[in-house]
C-alpha cells in the first residue's frame, strides 16, 4: 500500500498522487466512518480507563521530536520551497489521522483488557519517618534533621534521637513527679516507622500510619498512653504504677509485659496480641476486665462494644516489627490495606469479588513494591494496575 518517498522527488506531483489516491480509495470517508463506529464501541469505556489508556499512548508515542521534524523539512528545503507550508500541513493531516485512529482502536481494546500502566518512578517501602509533636505544639521532622542525633529538653528530660529511636530520660529524682502533665506524641505517617523509648524505659515499636500520645514523665499514680494505629509494647515492670494503653473504646491494663496492639480508625475491630506477661482487656465502661495469657488475641468489635479470644501465633501477628509481612488466611481487601500503609500508596477495587479472594504467605516488608505485586499476581487470577501512587485491583 505504501511506497518508499525519495528524497529527490517532485513534491507538487507528489501531492497530486497522494489526492488521486485519496479519492479513489475514498479514504477520509472510511476514516470518518470507521471513528464513528469505535466511539459507539467505547462509548461506555470508564473515563479514568480511557485517561489511562491516553497516558499510555502518548508515552509510546514519544520520539526524539527535533530529528523528526528535521528529517522532514530537509528534502522540503531542497525541492520547491513555496509549497514547504502547504505539503507540510498536509503530511501533518495524515499522521494526525493514523495517530488519532490507532488511539481509538487502543481505547477499544483497553476498554476490555487490563492495562499495563507507565509508572514515572519508583514505589519504594517505608523506612524511619516521623513528626514528634512537644508540648507548645512545635512539630518537630525527625526524618529531615541534618544530623542523625539530636537532644531537646522538656519539662526536665532530655529528649534524645539516635537513628530511628526516640528516647526520654529523666535527670530529676524518681519520687518526685510533676503535678501538671506534659504530653507528646509521635506521628508516624503512612510509609514510616518509628521506635520511642519512655521515661519509665518502657519501649514502643510504631508502625505505619499511627500514633502515640503520652506525657513526657508519667505521673505518680500511673502510666497511660493513648495510641491510633498499630504498636508493639515492651513495658518496663513498675507494680506502683500499672501500665494503661487507650485506644478508642478499649483500654488495656498492665504491670510488665510484651503486646501488640493494632487499633486503626479505619478497620471495624481492634486486635490485642500478648507475647508474654498479662494484660487486662476491657471495653467501654467496664472495670474489671478480661485477662489475656501469652498466645492470645483479643478481638474488640468497635461497633458492637464486644470482644472475643482466640488463640493465634504470636510470630505472625508481631512479624512486622522483624520486616516481614505474615498473611494467614486473610484476604486481599485486608493484605492491600496494610501494604497500602507502607507503601503509601491508594488502593481501588474494580471488582468486589476480588476483596474477599484469600492468601497464605509470607512477603519481605522492605521489598520492591512491583516485586510484592507480581507475587501475589502469580499465585492468583488477581490482577495490578499502577499510576503514579493508586493501584488499581481487579480480576
Amino acid at each position: 500500500m505504501y511506497k518508499k518517498v525519495s528524497t529527490d522527488m517532485n513534491f507538487v506531483s507528489r501531492e497530486k498522487e497522494v489526492e488521486k489516491f485519496w479519492d479513489d480509495n475514498e479514504i477520509f470517508q472510511k476514516s470518518m466512518d470507521e471513528k464513528d463506529k469505535i466511539e459507539k464501541e467505547s462509548a461506555g469505556c470508564d473515563k479514568a480507563r480511557l485517561d489511562e489508556a491516553l497516558d499510555i499512548f502518548v508515552q509510546m508515542r514519544a520520539v526524539d521530536k527535533a530529528k523528526g521534524f528535521q528529517r522532514i523539512v530537509e528534502p522540503v528545503n531542497r525541492g520547491v520551497r513555496r509549497h514547504r507550508l502547504i505539503v507540510l500541513g498536509r503530511w501533518v493531516a495524515v499522521i494526525v489521522l493514523v495517530m488519532t485512529v490507532g488511539l481509538f482502536w487502543m481505547v477499544r481494546d483497553h476498554a476490555t483488557s487490563s492495562i499495563p500502566v507507565m509508572q514515572t518512578q519508583e514505589i519504594t517501602p517505608g523506612g524511619m519517618k516521623a513528626k514528634l509533636i512537644l508540648a507548645t505544639g512545635e512539630n518537630v521532622l525527625l526524618d529531615t534533621l541534618v544530623l542523625d542525633t539530636m537532644t531537646i529538653r522538656e519539662a526536665g528530660v532530655m529528649i534524645q534521637k539516635s537513628g530511628g529511636v526516640l528516647t526520654y530520660e529523666n535527670s530529676g529524682k524518681k519520687d518526685e513527679r510533676p503535678v501538671k502533665i506534659t504530653y507528646n506524641t509521635l506521628d508516624v505517617p503512612r510509609g514510616g516507622e518509628y521506635d520511642v523509648v519512655l521515661e519509665d524505659g518502657t519501649r514502643v515499636w510504631l508502625n505505619a500510619d499511627s500514633r502515640l500520645k503520652y506525657p513526657v514523665v508519667f505521673p505518680g499514680n500511673e502510666r497511660r498512653v493513648i495510641l491510633e494505629g498499630e504498636a508493639y509494647f515492651e513495658v518496663a515492670r513498675d507494680t506502683s504504677r500499672p501500665f494503661l494503653v487507650e485506644t478508642g473504646i478499649q483500654a488495656l491494663r498492665v504491670l510488665g509485659t510484651a503486646f501488640n496492639v493494632c487499633a486503626y480508625p479505619d478497620e471495624p475491630d481492634i486486635y490485642t496480641t500478648l507475647v508474654h506477661g498479662s494484660v487486662a482487656v476491657s471495653v467501654g465502661k467496664q472495670e474489671n476486665g478480661r485477662i489475656l495469657v501469652p498466645g492470645e488475641q483479643a478481638i474488640c468489635h468497635v461497633n458492637k462494644g464486644d470482644f472475643v479470644i482466640k488463640k493465634v501465633d504470636v510470630q505472625q501477628v508481631v512479624a512486622w516489627k522483624k520486616g516481614l509481612f505474615v498473611f494467614e488466611n486473610q484476604n486481599l481487601e485486608q493484605i492491600m490495606l496494610k501494604l497500602a500503609r507502607w507503601y503509601n500508596v491508594t488502593i481501588f477495587f474494580q471488582n468486589e469479588a476480588a476483596k474477599t479472594i484469600e492468601f497464605k504467605g509470607n512477603l519481605p516488608k522492605y521489598s520492591n513494591f512491583r516485586s510484592v505485586l507480581q507475587v501475589i499476581e502469580k499465585s492468583s487470577n488477581v490482577k495490578f494496575e499502577v499510576k503514579g501512587e493508586t493501584v488499581i485491583v481487579s480480576i
